[in-house]
């Protein structure tokens, strides 16, 4: 098996917080070398948002993994010549800065192209480059509102609901991901790079499906909204409520009858209040009571929901956090992995979900401290001498702050 897809690509990655962070996080699982650009003196905020252990973030932990940190102060002309030059010696760099920052440091694609023809850049923002709405700050919560997801969300007589993880910017580096590996596929055919440019909005607005199609077939007439936890146009599909949790059932139109039969109740198929899949989503909750009674039936969710698959009725736990990450299907494909993190201890860290069948897919080392890897980096790609590295921190154009039990340019 080959060691990465990306072994020989290095990634300069100008990310912050998550968006920009998830594209290097994956890169690096595919064997990327990512090289993460922080800014003088902090860096990346993330470091310090909780929750922390030993002063360290586990979100930063989480997205930063694998890759090697290099602090730089862009505001001087000696740190933003340092990003240029790497860059020149990069295939992929990555931001997700605000439109304007890069480019009035001198560093935009235009002018990191002329010296590098290949180099594909992939800036992730808000709203995107253009538009009325670029120049707008923007956050996860403010794509889900503005993407229509959060219309959608909660209950039909409830507030709009945000989700519980950060989706949009999720989203958004995965879709940047895609188009980077697109871009990567049209340099080997024609020599040349692109720049890419990512927004969360209309990355989330991308993933609407049923609510779309209504809204798009009723010519603009029918604006969806929150239906709760059942499905409002096929029932039974929703969350119902057993002794011992709750469950998710999806029963297709034409698996009505071998449900009825699964869960033993054929008089619901006289029952005029089902007797169609309009009927059905019609009385979805008074369905929903009858479900809910069969599973309460039961000790715990586990015996409904093993006679339910026995039937290939789409059917499962809603599981928590801890529950998803221990769930003995997580164990046998792999998908996590323990990473040795100074002053923690071991992690468990999800591996991107990717999986090839000649490529090794795996979190390549712990996430850095800050500053870390400047010598390193700057000697092995740039030449630069231990003397120029020195002048260079104490002057505050590199900075590096490894705490002491952790051994720098690992």
């Amino acid at each position: 098996m080959s060691e990465g897809l990306f072994s020989d690509l290095r990634v300069l990655e100008l990310g912050q917080f998550i968006a920009g962070p998830r594209v290097g996080r994956l890169m690096a699982d595919l064997g990327a070398e990512v090289i993460k650009i922080e800014l003088a003196p902090s860096g990346d905020l993330m470091r310090t948002y909780p929750p922390l252990k030993s002063g360290q973030s586990g979100v930063f932990i989480l997205e930063n993994r694998g890759k090697q940190s290099i602090c730089v102060d862009l505001n001087r002309p000696e740190g933003a010549e340092i990003v240029k030059n790497l860059a020149a010696k990069t295939d992929v760099v990555v931001e997700n800065f605000s439109p304007g920052v890069l480019p009035r440091r001198g560093l935009g694609y235009e002018e990191l192209s002329r010296a590098n023809p290949g180099l594909i850049m992939c800036s992730i923002t808000g709203f995107g480059q253009t538009g009325p709405f670029a120049n707008r700050p923007s956050n996860d919560r403010l794509a889900l509102a503005m993407s229509g997801i959060m219309h959608l969300t909660g209950e039909p007589d409830g507030p709009p609901m945000p989700i519980g993880t950060s989706m949009a910017d999720s989203t958004a580096g995965i879709t940047a991901f895609s188009a980077i590996c697109a871009a990567l596929f049209g340099r080997s055919r024609t020599g040349r790079g692109q720049y890419i440019d990512i927004s969360l909005m209309e990355s989330l607005f991308h993933t609407l499906d049923l609510p779309l199609s209504m809204y798009l077939l009723g010519d603009g007439q029918i604006s969806p909204t929150r239906f709760g936890v059942h499905n409002p146009t096929t029932a039974p599909t929703g969350t119902f409520k057993a002794r011992d949790g709750y469950v998710v059932i999806s029963a297709f139109i034409h698996q009505w009858e071998s449900f009825v039969e699964a869960i033993g109740k054929p008089e619901l198929l006289t029952d005029p209040r089902f007797s169609t899949p309009a009927e059905r989503a019609k009385n979805r909750c008074a369905l929903a009571e009858i479900i809910e009674e069969w599973l309460q039936s039961f000790a715990s969710r586990d015996e409904p929901l093993a006679i339910l698959a026995a039937h290939r009725v789409i059917s499962g736990p809603v599981l928590d956090v801890g529950g998803a990450m221990n769930h003995p299907q997580m164990a046998a494909r792999g998908a996590i992995q323990n990473v040795e993190h100074p002053g923690i201890g071991p992690i468990p860290l999800p591996v991107a979900p990717l999986r090839f069948s000649n490529a090794r897919v795996a979190i390549r080392g712990r996430t850095p401290a800050l500053g870390e890897h400047n010598a390193a980096v700057l000697s092995r790609l740039l030449g630069y001498s231990a003397e120029q590295i020195a002048a260079l921190t104490d002057s505050g154009v590199l900075v590096s702050k490894v705490p002491s039990p952790w051994s720098a340019g690992e």
